[in-house]
């Protein structure tokens, strides 16, 4: 009896390991486990039944009954034992499979990826990053938004601009998932942004949670200025977006016309230029392609053939990586 109660101990575990680690719902294990719960059942069965039938049989008929009985106790009493032996031997081969099968996910899955995005104000690199982010099903961050909400904090908390001290404290407590695109690109943000924006703390801080976000899985999408050059230098796959600087204000007529909004072209030609010259000449962190960064010029493209250009040299990356 302690056999049969250590070999149903023995099969109950390994039937456990296959329904809840292996995640088998209906393997061999299930099947022997209810296997041996019949033969237990019939063990008892005829136990019971050669004890209750012993006092009412003659002798003669007693011994063979005695005889039969054991062959037939003996019988299933070895059952189980070979059950258990299979079980085991089924659990070392299932094991095996499922290491071999889960180191071959493991190679199967596509690498991590970086994807670095930079380029002037209105060049399109925040649309292509975004519709890059999507077909891949990378992460997605644009930079210029961690400034923007650094300089919306100063601005809510009423705080100068030119406070070092509160706007690093406020770069350090940002949260990239709370970036509320919609209320940061408004226009008096835009400019606050641009004031704290060449503090070397705030940036120091700021570049540091952006490479974090980078190292996500599995890949992510960042747009900025510096992103090839300081943020990301190792990006797997760097672009240069730009466009001449009419076309990008042409851009951004358009865009606040289709709004609803008042706007003059040449003030926003000028305004363009102005934020060109400041990005490209500030010590700190300046606008300049990488030297290894793909340049896309978006002057005559539209998003969908700037879009494909961008998956040829991204799809490039992951063959060469995945190879």
């Amino acid at each position: 009896m302690y056999f049969l109660l250590a070999s149903f101990a023995i099969l109950v575990i390994l039937y456990a390991i296959e329904r809840i680690g292996l995640r088998v719902r209906f393997g061999l294990f299930a099947l022997l486990f209810w296997l041996f719960l019949f033969q237990f059942a019939m063990i008892l069965a005829v136990d019971t039944l050669l004890q209750n039938l012993s006092a009412y049989l003659p002798v003669w008929l007693d011994s063979i009954m005695t005889t039969l009985g054991g062959f037939l106790l003996v019988t299933l009493g070895i059952t189980p034992l070979i059950t258990v032996v299979l079980a085991a031997a089924y659990l070392l081969f299932a094991l095996w499979q499922w290491f071999f099968d889960r180191d071959a996910e493991v190679r199967a899955t596509p690498p991590q990826l970086v994807i670095a995005i930079d380029g002037p104000a209105a060049s399109g690199k925040g649309t292509l990053a975004r519709r890059i982010a999507a077909a891949y099903g990378y992460h997605h961050l644009d930079t210029g938004l961690t400034y923007r909400a650094v300089a919306k904090c100063l601005l809510d908390q009423g705080a100068p601009l030119d406070d070092e001290f509160l706007a690093e404290k406020a770069a350090r407590s940002l949260d990239l998932s709370k970036l509320d695109r919609s209320v940061l690109s408004a226009h008096d943000v835009g400019e606050a942004a641009s004031k704290i924006a060449v503090m070397p703390a705030v940036r120091r801080a700021l570049v540091a949670a952006q490479q974090g976000f980078a190292a996500t899985p599995p890949g992510a999408v960042l747009d900025g200025r510096d992103i090839g050059t300081v943020v990301c230098p190792d990006a797997q796959v760097k672009l240069y977006i730009t466009a001449s600087a009419e076309a990008r204000a042409q851009r951004r007529f358009d865009e606040v016309r289709s709004a609803g909004g008042s706007a003059d072209f040449d003030e926003m030609l000028a305004d363009l230029k102005r934020r060109d010259d400041r990005d490209m000449n500030r010590t700190d962190s300046p606008l300049k392609p990488a030297a290894d960064a793909h340049l896309i010029d978006t002057t005559e493209m539209d998003i969908e053939t700037a879009f494909l250009n961008a998956k040829s040299l991204i799809d490039q990356a992951l063959a060469r990586r995945t190879n």
